[in-house]
């Protein structure tokens, strides 16, 4: 269910933020701990290098569905701040 208050809908986007931050945050290690991942994958590459791709793969994941997600929140946010006022039975 959609809250319908501006309050629980700006929480929301105050939880993506952070959710957002902390895998970024991850992402920024991954790359810091193995620089190899920013070269393009070769076939003898390491196990522990070959996981960390995956596990980059999957944070960029996140923040795209986060990204998506925060769009749908916002938007609902936007229309419960300020309807449409056309709409208006007066």
């Amino acid at each position: 269910m959609i809250p319908r208050d501006p309050l629980a809908l700006q929480r929301q986007l105050a939880g993506l933020a952070t959710l957002e931050a902390t895998v970024r945050t991850a992402l920024r290690a991954l790359y810091a701990t193995y620089p190899t991942l920013a070269r393009p994958q070769s076939d003898d590459e390491a196990f522990e290098i070959t996981t960390a791709r995956m596990l980059a793969d999957s944070c960029n994941e996140v923040l795209v569905g986060l990204d998506d997600h925060r769009a749908h929140v916002a938007q609902r946010l936007k229309v419960l701040q300020h309807p449409d006022q056309t709409s208006w039975p007066f």
